[in-house]
């Protein structure tokens, strides 16, 4: 939440929701939706997805860090505010 703040204009517009685990298990890495505002999205999302690449993996580092497993990781969806909020 943190860092996405610090890349949009408007910091008041940023959303990140909780999903239900991958698979449906109980137990596993976590999965968040992200939504900003429709002009913030390129800058999250970087020039050819670099930023979005980044900001992934830095949720996977921070759940590896924390003694999340080799075998699941993170999820992070960006929602695109212009195509209906499908995932990136």
């Amino acid at each position: 939440n943190y860092l996405v703040r610090g890349l949009v204009q408007h910091p008041d517009a940023v959303r990140i929701t909780a999903l239900p685990q991958r698979g449906g298990r109980e137990h596993g890495a976590p999965n968040w939706e992200l939504r900003v505002a429709p002009e913030d999205f390129p800058r999250v999302v970087g020039r050819g997805g670099r930023t979005a690449r980044a900001l992934r993996a830095l949720l996977d580092g921070s759940y590896r860090a924390m003694g999340g497993n080799d075998y699941d990781r993170p999820g992070l969806n960006i929602m695109d505010p212009e195509d209906d909020g499908q995932p990136v």
